[in-house]
């Protein structure tokens, strides 16, 4: 990983485990979105360096402030995901799960290229120029478009419009 995404992991990291409330805690949705904002705006100053210093400055006051709540919601949380990741001061004195869980999760990358799996399951290789074309016949006619049949229309009508015009 470069080191601005790690940076960038690290923070979101950190203020999720202390901005850990779920939209269910919020009256309206108005509330939720604030918090939202709230907490991915501190999460791009961290990230990005910007005003540092006031930030931690509210991070540090959050956390004294909703110590009890931040706990009860990390519980919640472990329990809801099943993980038995323990809580524990990280080393800036704040909160940061030890183990996956929900604050730390990172979605799985996904792909629509098939690799190694061209010529067993496709009945053709991607890798030469007839296996490209192969696949992109199957492409359109996947889709519903017939090459032959439209270059026919364009005949057709190309032909009549000289005849009436």
């Amino acid at each position: 990983m470069s080191a601005d995404l790690t940076r960038a992991v690290r923070a979101r990291q950190r203020v999720l485990a202390v901005y850990n409330r779920a939209q269910s805690d919020f009256a309206t949705l108005r509330e939720w979105n604030d918090y939202l904002e709230t907490r991915e705006e501190l999460i791009f100053n961290l990230a990005e360096g910007v005003d540092v210093a006031a930030t931690e400055a509210t991070i540090a006051e959050y956390r004294r402030t909703h110590a009890s709540e931040i706990a009860m919601f990390a519980a919640r949380a472990r329990a809801e995901s099943g993980a038995d990741a323990e809580v524990v001061g990280a080393g800036d004195g704040g909160y940061a799960p030890a183990a996956s869980g929900p604050a730390t999760a990172m979605p799985l990358p996904t792909s629509a290229v098939r690799r190694g799996l061209e010529a067993t399951s496709l009945d053709y290789d991607e890798n030469t120029e007839e296996g490209r074309r192969a696949r992109a016949e199957a492409v359109a006619r996947a889709c519903g478009f017939d090459g032959r049949a439209v270059a026919k229309a364009r005949c057709l009508r190309e032909a009549f419009a000289t005849i009436w015009a």
